[in-house]
């Protein structure tokens, strides 16, 4: 008895050319569509990344769409296996041998077998590269916040800086909270009785009554994201990766180098939008 591979062995060969050029698509509209329609970027990576990332779409959409053209031109002048095999004429005087033609087409059998699994198997594998395209343009992952901030070990804002300036005569003055932590272990007479306002998103504290507001800062991308932590007193806590501006004063106490995690009592919060980019750590604007 004869036969012929499974149907989605041939298939898989047939998609296998196309495979490598597809995917090059996907990975590159995928990183068009996170930079060029949207800014869904900064939620992974420093906005100073951007030119990079847009020219690494734009490259890799043209190689794609390039090898798929050139796949195509070669499917079509190829020549089709169904008319060479019309083509052979076996005349009256044809005898085939029945065992070693039998036998010839378990062996083709085979090695066709084998080849369509070999190609299958690495086009499935490789597919799987198209999942973060996918979910970048469909359902891309939120930026880091909270669960993050309460995991990772606080960082000393400012730090190398000694000498900070006067904060005006204005009776509130926004601040980063990199500035505020810096100010508060360099330089904290700066803040003796001085009301500033802070944006940040919440997460839980450590003890009843209290509150973080955080900031994530990026060196390069999400994967290397540092915290910078403020306790906040008196005020209730709001949900956490709330984002929020919180009005109030530093508390009295020393904020080590080691510890760089201030307290603030708080006199007034304000929920506010997230910011376009949230690792960028700057002082709220009245915007």
């Amino acid at each position: 008895m004869t036969g012929r591979p499974a149907a989605p062995a041939e298939g898989a060969r047939l998609l296998g050319g196309l495979g490598a050029p597809l995917l090059l698509v996907l990975t590159g509209t995928g990183l068009l569509h996170t930079t060029v329609r949207s800014d869904v970027y900064l939620r992974y990576v420093k906005e100073g990344l951007w030119p990079y990332l847009v020219a690494s779409g734009a490259l890799l959409s043209v190689l794609g769409f390039a090898g798929l053209a050139a796949e195509l031109v070669r499917r079509l002048r190829e020549p089709e296996a169904d008319d060479a095999d019309e083509g052979g004429d076996h005349g009256p005087g044809h005898r085939d041998d029945d065992d070693e033609h039998g036998h010839d087409h378990g062996h083709d059998y085979g090695h066709g077998h084998d080849h369509g699994h070999s190609h299958g198997g690495v086009t499935q594998v490789a597919w799987l590269l198209a999942v973060p395209a996918l979910a970048l343009m469909f359902v891309a992952p939120p930026a880091l916040g909270a669960y993050t901030a309460s995991r990772g070990g606080a960082v000393s804002g400012g730090a190398g800086q000694s000498v900070y300036g006067g904060l005006g005569d204005a009776p509130t003055t926004p601040l980063s909270l990199e500035e505020f932590i810096g100010r508060s272990v360099h330089a904290p007479k700066t803040l003796d009785g001085r009301e500033v306002r802070l944006m940040g998103f919440v997460s839980a504290g450590k003890a009843p009554g209290t509150w973080y507001l955080n900031r994530l800062k990026l060196s390069c991308c999400a994967a290397d994201a540092r915290t910078l932590h403020v306790e906040v007193h008196g005020a209730k806590a709001p949900a956490p990766d709330t984002w929020v501006e919180v009005t109030g004063v530093l508390r009295a106490g020393r904020v080590s180098v080691e510890n760089p995690v201030p307290a603030m009592e708080a006199g007034a919060l304000e929920p506010v939008a997230p910011p376009r980019n949230p690792y960028l750590d700057a002082p709220p604007t009245d915007g």
